[in-house]
């Protein structure tokens, strides 16, 4: 049964109202530095007002609404988010951060090398829950002091620490940007992280040389003191968990399946090391009851998004959009550039990755699409410069953490601000200098199979 076209006062302008005034709510909250999803969520109520005010038959609004809001992908999405949050909160409060920083602290190295250490610590910490702004939390309050207290300049360690954060946000499977960037591209989650891998240990690796360097160069050669418990080491079982899920997806499990085995397992881990207590681990917050509380609002995001996005495509706008940018991408290269300029446009605008990265998806797909490019390099671009630019925005969720936790240490002057850690963001840098150079080339570009482009356009 074909689609019942929506139509709006004022026509196809009156069709981008709706949007117009979302993404407009969404500049006002960045600009005035209160990023939050929760006012993203109002963002989405008032566009979805906006267009019930304009929309001409209101009954045909409700089914392009209620038909947005079916969508398969989306349905995918909430749970991988539901999953993926209990996962998250099971590792991080078994301790297992805890582990990794006492791990990373016991090789009796000098100062010079504790930015290096805090951006592997990141990295290991991000990767493993799946959270940029848990690893910053975690790392950040205690190495930071550590780092004053020796003579290690400040800026270049909050850079490192950033700089790991966004590292596992790019990376992990269960981080919220790499779950929205493949789905968003229609790709499997397993495929976008193999494929990702040789950019993110290429720029890590890059960005190594550079902590030890500048790390060598800006400190003096002093001990570093003991920063965590050795008692903590038994936590480190638990990374078994992240290492089970990429065998499950390696031998073809998809990701909802594989999020679900991980949570029971994280189940079984806390409660037979005695990592958690069982009355924890069912109270409101405890990984269960918080790792699902705390998706919901990027949930409800996404349901306005959906919403929307079906609004646009009802009313002929979202074809004509696509229409035009496939009429100006004439070559894979200028597409995948377009992606990129989405990307950045989105993420400078929302100042959100993961938000962004479901606003300018489900555009980049079909402009990729119609030139045959391989969905995981759509993902790739996306996740690469969304998470990239978040420690470069100062109204990111990630920076402001980042700053805020830095000046409560006490270990920054009170005008200590993201200008000055970002020279140090060396990851990002390398990050986003080889994704543009892979795309100028062509270096990296696969496309799809001509059986799986005849598949989808059926």
């Amino acid at each position: 049964m074909e689609e019942k076209k929506v139509l709006f006062y004022g026509g196809t302008f009156g069709a981008c109202v709706p949007i117009i005034v979302f993404v407009a709510c969404m500049i006002t909250i960045a600009v005035m530095h209160m990023v939050s999803l929760v006012l993203f969520c109002i963002a989405g109520l008032v566009g979805l007002c906006a267009a019930l005010i304009l929309v001409k038959d209101k009954r045909e609004f409700e089914n392009a609404v209620i038909e947005g809001i079916q969508d398969n992908t989306l349905a995918t999405i909430i749970f991988a988010f539901l999953l993926a949050g209990v996962l998250s909160q099971e590792l991080r409060q078994s301790g297992l951060i805890q582990g990794i920083i006492w791990l990373m602290t016991v090789f009796n190295l000098n100062a010079a090398f504790l930015p290096v250490i805090a951006f592997i610590c990141c990295c290991l910490i991000s990767v493993a829950t799946g959270t940029s702004n848990g690893a910053i939390v975690a790392v950040l309050p205690i190495l930071l002091p550590v780092a004053a207290s020796v003579g290690v300049n400040t800026s270049l360690m909050v850079g490192a620490i950033v700089s790991g954060a966004i590292f596992g946000d790019n990376l992990a499977p269960i981080s919220d940007t790499t779950i929205a960037s493949a789905l968003t591209q229609e790709a499997e989650v397993k495929d976008v992280v193999r494929t990702r891998l040789p950019y993110a240990l290429i720029a890590a690796g890059c960005s190594i040389v550079m902590y030890v360097i500048f790390g060598l160069r800006m400190t003096s050669n002093i001990a570093l003191p003991a920063v965590a418990d050795g008692t903590d080491a038994i936590t480190l079982i638990m990374l078994a968990i992240p290492v089970i899920m990429v065998i499950l997806m390696l031998h073809g499990w998809n990701l909802v399946g594989t999020l679900l085995v991980c949570d029971m397992l994280g189940v079984v881990f806390c409660l037979v090391f005695g990592f958690i207590k069982p009355s924890v681990m069912v109270s409101a917050e405890g990984p269960l009851g918080l790792g699902l509380t705390s998706m919901l609002n990027v949930i409800c995001f996404c349901l306005f998004m959906f919403a929307l996005l079906e609004l646009l495509k009802r009313s002929g706008v979202f074809g004509l959009l696509i229409k035009k940018m496939e009429a100006k991408t004439k070559t894979p290269r200028q597409a995948e550039l377009l992606t990129i300029g989405f990307e950045v446009i989105g993420g400078a605008c929302i100042g959100a990755a993961s938000v962004s990265i479901l606003f300018v998806g489900p555009v980049v797909r079909k402009i990729l699409q119609k030139q045959g490019i391989e969905r995981t390099r759509g993902s790739n671009l996306l996740d690469g410069f969304g998470t990239s630019l978040g420690g470069l925005i100062p109204y990111n969720p990630m920076s402001l953490n980042a700053v805020s936790l830095a000046l409560a240490s006490g270990a920054v002057a009170s005008s200590f601000s993201f200008i000055d850690y970002i020279p140090y963001l060396f990851h990002s840098y390398f990050l986003m200098l080889l994704f543009l150079l892979s795309v100028i080339t062509g270096i990296g570009r696969r496309f799809e199979k001509p059986e799986e482009v005849n598949q989808e356009s059926k």
